[in-house]
């Protein structure tokens, strides 16, 4: 078995056991916010939203009914979902949906935490903490399979560039910038341009405002200003599960790239420093000069290298490795006895 096989084998299981976790611990969390969900405990604020509710439709004739169905209106075409403290009848049972635990489940895990909701009882405070402990290892864990294969996907489009640029040039040398390119252009239009088109056209949002959706959920800060996947007049129950799980899979491969990228920016960081330490020059002076240049004349100093352990020119030239950077050759003294002898 290749070691691809091996690497998908290995998602699928990981992937299938934070499934197991997400839908259990939706379960789990609905449960006990609706059982032990006690409206004398809600915090001050909703208190607070209720009695001004109360005096606003004491004083315009109006039911609470049509103040807080106002409330909710304006907080949807808003933010694009309702505060918890704007649900009407608090003080009768509480009833949590299951596809929006689940899905507050998914912003624990992912630590995206848009902060579109929250526990409102002490057991599902303490469930959030060790839910958190358990969910978010498992999914550290498939960032990081899901980031090898990219990472695999990604070297073989450099890799088939290279060779494409080689039989069109007839120059064999390796273009890695080009293939570098282009692997980053397919992956971010495929995880920011087309999601953001899809966050378009289902979520109604403006094209700009879907890509910096996209922008700050992938980099896991999650204002929550936009949330997507929440419930809507006109959408039934079984597409919203599936938009729901969508949405979960672009952000797990979607920060799997980001991380990956952002590894191979550093590891590129990382080598370009080494050749600058190797040749010996001050890195302000490298960035200022045409990056043809740098690599010409890097490319000038191996030749000049190279020739000079052809000609057995090391030791003559002592002087000049000294004022490159480099150390003579430490050679044996010669004593007089020695060369009586010879």
């Amino acid at each position: 078995m290749s070691d691809g096989q091996v690497g998908w084998k290995q998602i699928t299981v990981v992937f299938c056991v934070l499934l197991v976790i997400l839908f259990v611990g939706a379960g789990i969390f609905k449960a006990l916010e609706e059982n032990f969900y006690d409206a004398e405990e809600l915090p001050d604020r909703v208190h607070n939203v209720e009695g001004v509710v109360e005096e606003f439709a004491k004083n315009h004739s109006v039911t609470n009914h049509d103040v807080y169905e106002l409330l909710r209106r304006v907080d949807i075409a808003r933010h694009g979902y309702t505060d918890s403290a704007l649900h009407e009848n608090k003080s009768e049972n509480y009833f949590l949906d299951y596809m929006e635990s689940w899905y507050f489940c998914m912003t624990i895990v992912t630590t995206i935490g848009y902060g579109h909701m929250g526990p409102l009882t002490v057991a599902g405070k303490l469930f959030c903490c060790i839910y958190a402990l358990i969910g978010i290892p498992v999914w550290i864990i498939l960032l990081t399979l899901v980031g090898a294969q990219l990472s695999d996907s990604s070297r073989w489009i450099e890799k088939r560039v290279r060779e494409l640029l080689v039989r069109v040039t007839k120059i064999q040398r390796k273009f890695r910038a080009p293939g570098l390119t282009i692997s980053l252009t397919i992956m971010v239009t495929s995880f920011f341009f087309l999601p953001a088109l899809v966050f378009h056209k289902v979520e109604a949002w403006t094209y700009l405002e879907a890509i910096y959706f996209c922008v700050i959920t992938l980099t896991t800060v999650g204002f929550g200003d936009f949330v997507p996947a929440l419930p809507t007049e006109d959408m039934n129950t079984a597409a919203n599960v599936v938009y729901k799980i969508s949405v979960f899979l672009w952000i797990t491969v979607g920060l799997a790239f980001l991380a990956g990228s952002l590894e191979r920016i550093g590891t590129a960081l990382k080598i370009l420093g080494e050749k600058m330490t190797d040749m010996d020059l001050d890195p302000a002076e490298v960035t200022d000069r045409p990056i043809n240049e740098v690599i010409g004349e890097t490319n000038e100093a191996h030749d000049d290298d190279d020739s000079k352990h052809v000609n057995g020119a090391d030791d003559k030239n002592g002087s000049d490795n000294v004022t490159n950077g480099r150390k003579p050759r430490e050679g044996k003294e010669i004593t007089s006895q020695e060369m009586t002898a010879l």
